[in-house]
C-alpha cells in the first residue's frame, strides 16, 4: 500500500478507538469504586470489614481494587465524569500503542497492522468498561511487549516486570493472569534454551532473576498472603453472573472471537507454531474465554500479533486484488460512521457518563432521599454499589457487587435464592435484620413481597418497586404511608453520579 494511504488508515484507528473505547455507559460497579475510593482517601485507611452492610458487618474485606479505586475517585474529584471517560480512552490507545510497537515487527503493512488492531479493538470493547480490569489489560500488553524484546534482543527488558507486578498486584485482582503469562513463558523459555543446549548463565538470569524478583513483590500488598490465598480460593468458585458464563460455540454470539480464535488456530497449526509460547498463550486464554466470557479481552491481546501474521500473509492478494481507491473509500466510510455514531452521542451529553433511569434505580432513591428512610436495605445484587455511593450511611444494603472479596457465601446464595423467588427465598429476610426492601420490577420477588402480609408495598415506578417490614422500628414511616404523607420522587438527574 503506498505512504498516501497512511493517513485514512490513522483516521479509521482514532475513530475506532473512540467508537469502541468512549461509549458512555455506566457500569454497576462504578459508584462502589468511587465511593471506595473516597473512602480510603478521606480516612487514610483500608476498611478491614464490610462496614457497609448489614448481613455481613464483620465479614472479612478483601480489596484487591485498592489502588484503582483511588485513582479513579481522585479522577472523578478533579475532572468529573469527563476525566473518568478519558482516562478510559488514553488506557485503549495505551494499549493499542503498545500492541502496535509488537505487531509491526510481524506486518509491514500498514493496512494490516490498522485492520489487526481494529479486530482486536472489537473484542475488547464489550468488556472495556470504566472498572479496575482496565489496568489488567494495559499491564498484559506492557507484559506482552517485554515479552517479545526479550526473544527478539536478549536484554535485560524483564528487569521491568517486577515493577510492573508491584503495582498490578495493588490494582487489580487479575494479576494472576499476569503471573501465569509470566510463568509460562519463563517455563517454555527455559524448555527450549535446554533443547537448544545452550548454556548461556547471563542469558538465564535476566529471565530466572526477573521471575523470582516479581514472585517477591507480590507479597507487597495491604494484605500480604492473604490476598493471594483468598484469590486461590476464590477463582475455583462458580458465580450465577452472566460476565462469568460460558461462551456458546454453536451460535452467533461472540462472534469477533469465536473467527479470531479459528483464523489463529488455521494459520499457527499451518505454520507449525504449536510450539512457541504466545501460540500456547493465546490457546489458553481462549479456553479461559469459553469457560468465562469475561476474559476475552485478555485473549483479544494475547492473540493480536498472531493475528497479525496471518493477516500479513494474506495482505498481498488484498492489495493486489483490490484498487487502493476503493480500499481507502471503504476506510473512509467506516471511520466517518464509527466517528459520529458515538460522537453524536458524546456532543450531545457534553462527555458526560449517562444514567439511564430504565437501567438504575435512580426515581427510587430520590424517593428514599425525600423522605427520609433509614434502615436496613434488601437490595438486588447489581444495584448494592449504587446505594451505597447514594444512601451511606443513613441505609446499609444487603448485598453488593464486591462479591465475596467481602460476603460470604451462604449470603449470596440467599440474595440469588430471594432475587429469583426460589423456594427459600424467604430466608434473606428471616435470618439477617432487613427493614426495607427494592426489588426489581422483573425479579420474581416483586410479586411475591406484594403477597406478603409482613410487607407494605410503598412505591413503585418503571424499574423498582419499594416495600417495607411492618415492624416497631418502621413505625414512623407507616404511620407517614398512611396518613399519605410521602413526599413522591423529583426527577432525578440523567447524568452520573445519578
Amino acid at each position: 500500500m503506498k505512504t498516501s494511504s497512511k493517513p485514512i488508515l490513522r483516521f479509521l484507528l482514532i475513530s475506532s478507538l473512540f467508537y469502541f473505547f468512549s461509549y458512555p455507559g455506566v457500569d454497576n460497579d462504578l459508584w462502589g469504586h468511587l465511593f471506595f475510593g473516597k473512602e480510603i482517601l478521606q480516612s487514610g485507611r483500608l476498611p478491614l470489614n464490610n462496614l457497609y452492610s448489614f448481613t455481613a458487618p464483620d465479614y472479612p474485606w478483601i480489596n484487591h481494587e485498592w489502588l484503582a479505586e483511588v485513582i479513579f475517585y481522585g479522577i472523578f474529584y478533579f475532572f468529573g465524569s469527563p476525566g473518568l471517560i478519558l482516562l478510559k480512552v488514553l488506557i485503549g490507545a495505551m494499549i493499542v500503542w503498545i500492541l502496535d510497537l509488537i505487531i509491526k515487527q510481524r506486518a509491514t503493512s500498514p493496512f494490516v497492522r490498522v485492520l489487526t488492531l481494529v479486530w482486536t479493538m472489537v473484542i475488547l470493547s464489550p468488556g472495556f468498561n470504566i472498572r479496575p480490569q482496565l489496568f489488567t489489560y494495559l499491564f498484559l500488553a506492557g507484559l506482552l511487549f517485554l515479552f517479545y524484546r526479550f526473544e527478539k534482543e536478549d536484554k535485560p527488558v524483564l528487569y521491568w516486570v517486577p515493577l510492573l507486578m508491584l503495582l498490578w498486584v495493588n490494582l487489580h485482582g487479575g494479576f494472576v493472569a499476569g503471573l501465569g503469562t509470566l510463568g509460562l513463558f519463563s517455563l517454555v523459555t527455559l524448555l527450549s534454551t535446554a533443547r537448544r543446549g545452550l548454556a548461556d548463565s547471563q542469558a538465564i538470569n535476566r529471565l530466572v532473576i526477573p521471575l523470582a524478583l516479581s514472585l517477591a513483590v507480590l507479597f507487597v500488598n495491604p494484605y500480604g498472603i492473604a490476598l493471594l490465598s483468598f484469590l486461590w480460593r476464590d477463582l475455583l468458585l462458580s458465580r450465577p453472573i452472566t460476565e462469568w458464563g460460558a461462551i456458546a460455540l454453536f451460535d452467533f454470539s461472540f462472534l469477533e472471537f469465536k473467527l479470531a480464535l479459528v483464523f489463529v488456530l488455521l494459520f499457527s497449526v499451518r505454520k507449525g507454531y504449536y510450539r512457541r509460547w504466545d501460540f500456547i498463550l493465546c490457546c489458553l486464554a481462549a479456553l479461559f474465554s469459553i469457560r468465562y466470557q469475561r476474559h476475552t479481552p485478555l485473549f483479544a491481546i494475547l492473540a493480536a500479533p498472531l493475528m497479525a501474521e496471518g493477516v500479513q500473509k494474506m495482505s498481498h492478494r488484498i492489495e493486489r486484488d483490490v484498487r487502493e481507491w476503493m480500499l481507502a473509500f471503504g476506510i473512509m466510510v467506516l471511520g466517518l460512521y464509527m466517528l459520529q455514531g458515538v460522537g453524536r452521542i458524546h456532543l450531545e451529553h457534553r462527555f458526560r457518563l449517562v444514567v439511564n433511569p430504565l437501567e438504575y434505580p435512580s426515581q427510587a432513591v430520590n424517593f428514599l432521599q425525600r423522605n427520609g428512610i433509614r434502615g436496613n436495605l434488601a437490595v438486588p445484587f447489581d444495584w448494592g454499589e449504587y446505594f451505597i455511593w447514594k444512601l451511606y450511611p443513613d441505609i446499609r444494603v444487603s448485598i453488593d457487587g464486591r462479591y465475596t472479596t467481602s460476603y460470604p457465601m451462604e449470603v449470596i446464595q440467599d440474595h440469588w435464592d430471594w432475587m429469583e423467588g426460589n423456594k427459600g427465598w424467604r430466608k434473606l429476610l428471616e435470618r439477617y435484620p432487613a427493614e426495607i426492601a427494592i426489588t426489581n420490577r422483573y425479579h420474581p420477588v416483586t410479586a411475591l413481597l406484594r403477597k406478603d402480609p409482613e410487607w407494605l408495598y410503598l412505591y413503585s415506578d418503571p424499574i423498582a418497586f419499594i416495600f417495607v417490614r411492618q415492624t416497631p422500628s418502621q413505625e414512623q414511616l407507616l404511620a407517614k404511608f398512611r396518613e399519605r404523607r410521602l413526599l413522591p420522587p423529583q426527577t432525578p438527574p440523567v447524568y452520573f453520579p445519578g
